[in-house]
């Protein structure tokens, strides 16, 4: 996992093709929102209802456990900015201290912690997360061009590594579901959910079960 986050940034930084941030034009329109192409809209919308999956799946354990061996909120936070970037060090981290490698468990339960991990596993928080998704995904499939996406995944570095984020928040959320079903006794095969984007890790929250 480690060595998947250094290469991730080495790749970002010196060998992902087309143009660099400060001359591409696609990364101004899209974070202006201003972006014409759906599609591209779309997935940038995505990045963003991740980074909020990842808190349902990852918070909300810290209300019922009381205490995580990794604090998964510093993680969290910067993933809304930085996506994978920020989420595979935290993984990376974590499944060391699963495999009990003596990491001291750390305290994760003051209230406005606690706050946040109720939110994360409300199923309100979970069925506005899905309809953004279906919306989105609605305008793309019906409104886009998916030819003038993969001209930008060409020509731009932003699409590029956009595209490959996407892609590697997506595996993480099969190893993030194969965690917590393993934690909460479900069976593992929810971990394959997790391999359909956004929409089987929100139906796997929707379906599980708090105390």
């Amino acid at each position: 996992m480690s060595l998947t986050w250094l290469a991730f940034i080495a790749y970002a930084w010196i060998w992902a093709p087309g143009q660099p941030l400060e001359s591409d034009p696609v990364f101004k329109e899209l974070f202006t929102l201003q972006s014409k192409e759906p599609w591209l809209l779309t997935v940038f919308s995505w990045l963003g209802i991740y980074p909020a999956i990842f808190a349902c799946l990852l918070l909300r354990k810290s209300v019922k456990t009381r205490g995580i061996r990794v604090p998964a909120w510093p993680f969290v936070l910067l993933s809304f900015g930085l996506g994978a970037f920020a989420l595979l060090p935290y993984f990376a981290w974590s499944s060391q201290t699963r495999r009990g490698s003596g990491y001291e468990q750390l305290s994760f339960g003051n209230q406005r912690e606690s706050g946040i991990g109720r939110v994360a596993a409300h199923k309100l928080t979970h069925v506005i997360l899905l309809l953004l998704t279906l919306g989105t995904g609605f305008y793309a499939v019906t409104q886009g061009n998916s030819d003038v996406y993969m001209e930008a995944f060409r020509a731009s570095s932003f699409v590029h590594i956009m595209t490959i984020d996407f892609v590697i928040l997506t595996l993480l959320s099969v190893i993030a579901l194969f965690r917590d079903a393993s934690d909460n006794r479900r069976s593992h095969i929810w971990a394959i959910a997790g391999a359909i984007p956004l929409i089987g890790p929100l139906v796997y929250l929707m379906t599980s079960r708090r105390d």
